[in-house]
């Protein structure tokens, strides 16, 4: 609904107040009153001009539901005729009840809002958007089907992601309105998309299972008997186990392998949605929120098991801090800062110095919640061309010892480019880039950033800015997931030092002991949580298997506060517009109430009385 204080129609007075003289009333300067006059005929005459879809969303704005749907249906016709990034973002806006559509936020952008109108609320403006938008946006679906096919534009992924945002909106619908739904997430910060997905990873598990079991059973039996292989073997032609002799399988033990790696496959990524909705639901909240709010409900629990740390601000020094001691020497904090330096150059990042940035280090290695290590032979660099391990051939197969120079040439030779070629002339490490869709769920597409010397040390930080669309989340702080160091020594003259041990072990207690706190708080909120016996198919740890089951099987007090809101809408409605008929009775409101000029503006007195 369009705020009357909002409407340009409305008359500014100077701080005169209407005088009565001989029955009629005197309303201060004619000037004032011709301009208020036109612009109020021009507000009229441009709501008659719309397109009858952008009218319905105008007149239904203040409805819930209706007013969405109306809504959704002239932004899809806008985007459809201009599929750019603020009409999309204006489709999506009707993901949120009672957020105005691109309609009606365009026309309340228009109008000048008068003194003591909406100039004077910002701070209570962002509150209400923090609140709303963590809400709202949780209830999204994190998975996107076909997101990442390869070859697919902007535009294509904008379309698809629109696929989701139907069940998208009965989330939100039921997190508003169902009492069982707003209390989970009022009192647990569990949306009603984390509940959705993590139903489905387990009711998969729970059907494949069943299915996987005797067959992964009969393989085994198959491979220790002999009947798996033919007799015949072959020699591996490439890969990291080039050279090595295998046994030809027989055709039955491949297709017994086929259906249990399909099935495997079925509940591995049923369970990769629930944890990339769960950790999406937690960035979301420490967008919002900050990074130290204590809001992030029952996903508080995973800080320290799918991530090391969370800190205010995207710096090198309180990584370096944290997980510096996993860099081999030869790095160092110097090359882990030229890496912090090119991150903050990539466009699809937008690192704004005026603006804060969080900065999430996230684990390598979290089972189910993705794998962040894309191993020595994964085509990662120049345009996905160059891996690791076509590097430690064509670089460091020789053993030869470089000068500067010499180093910086043979990496150009391979065909990579060195970010940062004046550094690597000086002695410092090289940077090199490339990109690659990751194993997490919440994360998906993410860049890599690899720091390499001239001994064959390399360090690699995953990069990812959690946004939309390459957008902020509105009212909410930019978001930088950054992996713990991935450590490679293409040369292999080094071994493991002390120092590093040491760091690895003691990022491994710490993730042990928060996954046994973990369990033990799941338990408390779903005390029905059952993890005895074997680990089922589609979760990769006890606590990622409880996790699930926590958000499925919790229970929370139930929320009737919006129901009861909802049901003094009208009668408040009612009683607004019987205040706004004795204004205009009293000659007070705004011009359009007053109608000095006796002319009907139909479609916007409509709303304004509303």
């Amino acid at each position: 609904m369009v705020d009357r204080s909002g409407l340009r129609s409305i008359m500014r007075q100077g701080g005169r107040s209407p005088t009565r003289g001989r029955g009629r009333l005197k309303y201060g300067d004619p000037t004032k009153i011709d301009r208020d006059r036109r612009q109020a005929l021009a507000d009229v005459e441009a709501v008659r001009n719309m397109h009858p879809l952008d009218q319905a969303a105008l007149y239904t704005s203040f409805l819930p539901i209706i007013g969405d749907v109306a809504g959704a249906a002239a932004d899809i016709r806008r985007y459809t005729n201009d599929p750019s990034g603020t009409n999309l973002a204006f489709l999506l806006s009707n993901a949120i009840p009672f957020l105005p559509s691109g309609t009606v936020s365009g026309l309340i952008k228009s109008i000048k809002p008068r003194q003591g109108g909406l100039r004077d609320i910002p701070s209570e403006a962002k509150k209400v958007l923090k609140t709303t938008g963590q809400k709202a946006f949780t209830n999204l679906q994190n998975y996107i089907p076909g997101f990442y096919k390869p070859g697919i534009g902007k535009k294509t992924q904008g379309l698809t992601y629109l696929k989701t945002v139907p069940e998208g909106i009965v989330n939100i619908l039921k997190a508003r309105y169902g009492p069982q739904a707003r209390g989970l997430q009022s009192n647990l910060n569990i949306s009603a998309a984390d509940r959705k997905a993590a139903q489905t990873a387990l009711e998969v598990s729970n059907e494949i299972t069943p299915q996987l079991k005797p067959l992964e059973k009969q393989m085994r039996a198959m491979r220790k008997d002999g009947s798996a292989y033919t007799g015949e073997i072959k020699t591996i032609k490439s890969g990291k186990n080039k050279g090595k002799k295998k046994n030809i399988e027989t055709e039955k033990f491949i297709k017994l392998k086929e259906a249990a790696q399909e099935l495997r496959r079925r509940a591995n990524d049923a369970g990769k949605r629930a944890m990339g909705q769960f950790n999406q639901t937690r960035s979301m909240t420490k967008q919002y929120f900050g990074p130290n709010s204590g809001l992030e409900g029952i996903h508080k629990n995973i800080n320290k098991i799918d991530h090391v740390k969370n800190f205010k601000t995207f710096n090198v020094n309180d990584y370096f801090k944290t997980v510096g001691d996993l860099v081999p020497s030869g790095i160092g904090k110097e090359g882990v800062e030229e890496i912090f330096k090119s991150i903050k150059k990539l466009p699809a990042i937008g690192y704004d110095a005026s603006k804060n940035h969080q900065m999430n280090i996230r684990r390598v290695h979290t089972g189910s919640a993705g794998e962040l290590d894309p191993g020595l032979s994964t085509k990662l660099y120049s345009k996905n061309s160059i891996s690791l391990s076509d590097i430690k051939k064509s670089v460091f197969s020789s053993g030869k010892k470089y000068t500067n120079k010499g180093f910086l040439e043979a990496l150009q030779k391979t065909g990579l480019t060195v970010l940062n070629p004046k550094q690597v002339l000086k002695g410092k490490p090289a940077v090199i880039t490339g990109t690659m869709k990751t194993d997490a769920y919440e994360i998906g597409g993410a860049n890599y950033m690899t720091s390499i010397n001239k001994k064959g040390e390399v360090t690699t930080i995953m990069n990812d800015k959690h946004d939309l669309f390459g957008k902020v989340f509105p009212g909410g702080e930019r978001y930088m997931n950054v992996s713990e160091p991935i450590v490679v020594d293409l040369a292999k003259t080094k071994q493991t030092t002390v120092k590093q041990a040491k760091a690895k072990d003691k990022l491994k207690k710490e993730k042990h002991e928060a996954s046994k706190k973990a369990i033990e708080n799941y338990k408390r909120i779903a005390p029905d949580i059952d993890i005895s016996g074997p680990l089922p198919a589609g979760f990769k740890t006890k606590e990622q298997w409880a996790r699930a089951q926590a958000v499925a099987l919790a229970k929370s007090p139930d929320d009737y506060t919006r129901l009861m809101k909802e049901v003094g809408f009208v009668p408040t409605r009612i009683a607004k517009t019987s205040q706004s008929e004795q204004e205009n009775k009293r000659g007070g409101g705004s011009v359009m109430e007053r109608n000095p000029y006796d002319y009907q503006p139909r479609g916007i007195w409509w709303i304004v009385n509303l």
